[in-house]
């Protein structure tokens, strides 16, 4: 009778033993399922976050040839951490801690790499709008320069032309000289010794007074210079022969001037002869007489 009670008392010990032991292996079952569904579920978020840095990294542009660098170098850190993320085995699980750690840092590194990053894009803009402003002035000062340059050059005109001395009409006189030595007016040219030339420098308040070079010029019908006296430049650059020249001190007011031009009868022949005047360079007038 004792000996069966013990057997039945084992036996139930036995059974709950066993049904322990079950109800644990279910239990650690269980257990590591779900451990093995978050272990994969943490290896996934880890590369998926690697993969969204990479991307982003990818899509900066840095003109910058440090930063550029250190960018491809950071790529290419992110690159190789996710390869030795898939290749973790199921059962370390400490290395998924350390990965998650070391993710963390690499995150930590964006922030202020892109800080920097915007903060230079941001400068460079800035930088940029600057220089289209700068652009867009110094744009405005070139079209005002020209502008302005070509005003002034209409008002230097006009102040050239302003200043130009005018003249009163030129009086020629053919002169010949008596025995006496005296000379009186001809018509002939062949007992003409001389050209009396006479014209008045008119008011100018716009020129510069002082020194005014005069020069006198007498041509024949066939264009050859009487009694040629030396040459000289032209304000528009042509040359002349002059038949005499004269220096006036000309106070902006009205000035007569008178200048007598010997000549050698035997050069003097039958025809029209133009006396034409110079002033400081520039034209001013002309006239003729004939000569029988």
């Amino acid at each position: 009778m004792k000996s069966n009670t013990k057997k039945n008392t084992l036996l139930v010990v036995l059974l709950f033993i066993i049904l322990f032991l079950s109800l644990y292996s279910l239990k650690t079952s269980s257990e590591i399922k779900e451990l093995q569904s978050v272990f994969k579920q943490e290896k996934k978020d880890l590369k998926n976050a690697l993969d969204e840095m990479i991307n982003d990294y990818t899509e900066v542009v840095v003109v910058k040839k440090g930063l550029s660098k250190r960018l491809r170098i950071e790529v290419q850190k992110m690159k190789n951490l996710r390869d030795s993320i898939s290749k973790i085995e199921m059962n370390n699980y400490n290395l998924i801690r350390k990965y998650r750690s070391k993710i963390t840092s690499l995150e930590r590194e964006n922030r202020r790499l892109f800080i920097k990053i915007d903060s230079l894009n941001s400068a460079n803009k800035d930088l940029a709008e600057k220089n289209i402003l700068t652009n867009e002035i110094l744009t405005q000062k070139e079209t005002t320069n020209t502008e302005l340059v070509e005003e002034n050059k209409k008002l230097e005109a006009k102040v050239a032309i302003a200043s130009k001395i005018e003249i009163s009409p030129v009086k020629i006189v053919a002169m010949k000289e008596r025995s006496s030595g005296k000379l009186t007016s001809t018509s002939r040219s062949s007992r003409t010794d001389a050209f009396k030339i006479n014209f008045d420098l008119l008011d100018n308040e716009v020129t510069t007074a002082g020194n005014k070079k005069v020069y006198i010029q007498i041509i024949d019908d066939k264009k050859n210079v009487i009694t040629p006296k030396g040459k000289t430049n032209l304000n528009n650059g042509t040359k002349i022969l002059y038949s005499d020249s004269l220096v006036v001190n000309y106070n902006n007011s009205r000035l007569s001037l008178v200048s007598l031009i010997l000549v050698n009868r035997d050069d003097i022949f039958k025809g029209k002869y133009t006396v034409s005047t110079f002033i400081d360079g520039n034209y001013s007038g002309n006239s003729s007489i004939d000569l029988k």
